[in-house]
């Protein structure tokens, strides 16, 4: 049975390397496929990222009031 020889320290690193370079190479590659949105429709994503997300703290703030209510009714009920 064949032994196979170990890599040395220079042939890891240049392979490490080529790796690193091609992985970057294949980036810029995937990156200039991208279809960017336009300036109009950013601000549109924005507004809408916006509005969810003050509905969405405020829906957390009236669920945490209700809670908050409903601990003090419990406590008093009880206590």
């Amino acid at each position: 049975m064949a032994k196979r020889k170990q890599p040395t320290k220079r042939e890891v690193a240049e392979e490490n390397k080529s790796a690193w370079t091609r992985f970057f190479r294949e980036t810029k590659m995937e990156m200039r496929k991208v279809i960017w949105p336009t300036k109009h429709e950013m601000v549109r994503y924005t507004i809408a990222v916006l509005v969810s997300v003050v509905l969405v703290s405020l829906l957390i703030i009236v669920v945490d009031f209700i809670f908050m209510q409903l601990s003090k009714v419990l406590i008093h009920t009880v206590g």
